[in-house]
């Protein structure tokens, strides 16, 4: 039962996070990414999947919330936040790869595998982090090769997302682009 109630959440996380890049305003994009965080933290908790990318969702939960707050607020984050964020994806990473049961250390299969979730909360925190929308699909995009790769391995329902999440960055890109070129 625990399985599909985590495949269940993948699928919400799926159909939430096709429609990120389409959103115009960047607080739309961060009030659906909080969603999809939270929602891929339990589809892993349910798969039984405990490691780097529990710890990594649940700080991207936060920091979406902190950057929802400066973009309501017309503000930056400040460079400090960088550095806090940035430390506590890779500190909280490493923690979930050592912590992770099966943990063996030297460089396996298992071990690799989980540092995908590592690179992908650094590009997850710079999409969340920067003002610019077609920026933010960029840094999104890569996010999304990177936990494609990952549900693939996992054999998670949240692959599906991650795949079309990353169909619809480049189409989002494409749109921006030639909407920014007609306007020359």
């Amino acid at each position: 039962m625990s399985y599909w109630i985590g495949q269940g959440f993948g699928i919400l996380a799926t159909l939430t996070d096709i429609s990120i890049p389409q959103f115009k305003k960047k607080w739309q994009m961060l009030v659906a990414n909080i969603l999809v965080n939270s929602f891929l933290a339990l589809n892993l908790i349910f798969l039984k999947q405990i490691g780097s990318g529990i710890f990594l969702f649940a700080v991207a939960v936060v920091q979406a919330i902190v950057n929802l707050i400066h973009t309501l607020r017309e503000q930056s984050p400040k460079k400090w936040e960088y550095v806090l964020f940035f430390c506590l994806y890779v500190g909280l990473g490493f923690y979930g790869l050592v912590t992770a049961p099966g943990f063996v250390p030297a460089i396996n299969g298992k071990n690799l595998l989980e540092l995908l979730p590592i690179i992908g909360a650094v590009f997850s925190m710079l999409f969340v982090s920067t003002r610019d929308e077609n920026i933010a699909r960029r840094y999104l995009l890569g996010c999304n090769i990177m936990w494609a790769t990952y549900h693939t391995i996992i054999r998670s329902t949240s692959v599906f997302g991650a795949i079309f999440s990353g169909i619809s960055c480049i189409i989002a890109i494409i749109r921006d682009r030639r909407a920014k070129q007609k306007a020359k």
